[in-house]
């Protein structure tokens, strides 16, 4: 009976089984710490981080995209005039949509094209007369109830370029084979600047929604088409970015990219310090305590290899000292306890084997 109890003790502490198990449990050593529960949060952190990290900088090119489509407006606003002759003067209207930024010089110009007929020629200077309603303007014709209305009135002069009758005729003949082809006509086009840095106040209702072009003369004349063209004169924040838009769009989507980074950063780090927090202490000490137990018992195993006593004795004592170390708590103090004792009389036994064999 105590040579069958010395060969079963032998066998699970001493023989070739145990001794497999423990080369595969030092084996398995470094891979448990990368599948165990830090690694594992790391693991988790990490993919998060990098996945906050790509989402935040697509929301910040998106960003700064809508920023720049709103404050930047449109560089050139121009409409059409489609003049109107009659027995008053050549006039006409225009409308716009919500086109104009507040708060943002404008220059304002009208493009005549004239023939240079005699009629036109004879005319001399004439006048540009140019006016911007408001939205709540009822009627663009130059009555009394809406001259209240305007948001901005300019008039200026201009007038067909002269030229002496001989250069007049040197010029048409050297013109004369483009003339024939129609690649150039007996035109001129005048470019009469309006208005410079014109401003509007904030408020839709002091944009411009609409205008009036009249054009002012003695005698009757000759057009073409006219056009009023609206210029943004970008300053400040506006010109930089719309000069350099690449290194604005680098530097503005990377100042909104920290601060969303910053503010991800802290929110995680509050909610996992609250977490932490709300953890219950009991689970915390039982994971310490499991992992001390096997610390110590893989430090046994590891001096076992090197001390000339044999490995079953060294085993018994450390689950002896361990059982020692660790008593049971609570409710189960009583199954503690037994279980202790049972062990602790098994491994007397097994001592008293093994100093029989070894005399």
């Amino acid at each position: 009976m105590a040579d069958s109890e010395y060969t079963d003790d032998e066998t699970e502490y001493g023989g070739p089984s145990h001794s497999q198990a423990v080369l595969m449990d030092a084996l398995l050593t470094p891979f448990r710490a990368l599948v165990s529960k830090t690694a594992l949060r790391i693991y988790l952190s990490i993919i998060l981080f990098s996945g906050a990290t790509l989402l935040l900088l697509g929301v910040s090119g998106i960003a700064y995209a809508i920023f720049y489509l709103r404050f930047i407006p449109t560089v050139g606003v121009d409409r059409e005039i489609h003049l109107q002759f009659g027995d008053l003067n050549p006039w006409g209207i225009a409308s716009f949509e919500s086109e104009f930024v507040s708060s943002q010089p404008y220059d304002v110009s009208v493009s005549l094209d004239l023939p240079r007929t005699p009629s036109n020629l004879d005319v001399g200077n004439f006048m540009i007369d140019l006016t911007l309603y408001a939205p709540e303007t009822a009627s663009v014709l130059p009555t009394a109830s809406n001259s209240q209305n305007k948001i901005s009135h300019s008039c200026r002069p201009a007038i067909l370029t002269y030229a002496s009758p001989l250069v007049d005729i040197a010029r048409r003949l050297a013109r004369l084979p483009l003339y024939v082809v129609g690649w150039r006509r007996e035109a001129e086009t005048l470019e009469v600047s309006m208005m410079e840095r014109v401003e509007f106040a904030r408020g839709t209702q002091n944009r411009p929604q609409s205008l009036r072009l009249e054009i002012q003369s003695d005698r009757k004349m000759q057009i073409y088409s006219a056009r009023v063209e609206f210029r943004a004169r970008f300053t400040g924040l506006r010109s930089f970015m719309y000069r350099w838009k690449l290194t604005s769009f680098v530097v503005f989507s990377s100042i909104f990219w920290t601060v969303s980074m910053a503010s991800a950063s802290l929110t995680w780090f509050v909610l996992t310090w609250i977490m932490q927090s709300d953890t219950p202490k009991g689970e915390i000490k039982e994971e310490e305590e499991e992992e001390d137990f096997s610390k110590a018992i893989k430090d046994e195993f590891e001096d076992s290899g090197s001390s000339s006593e044999p490995v079953k004795v060294k085993k018994e004592e450390t689950e002896t000292r361990l059982l020692q170390s660790h008593p049971a708590e609570g409710d189960h103090a009583g199954l503690g306890s037994g279980r202790e004792s049972a062990e602790a009389r098994g491994v007397q036994r097994r001592r008293s084997h093994s100093t029989g064999g070894d005399h």
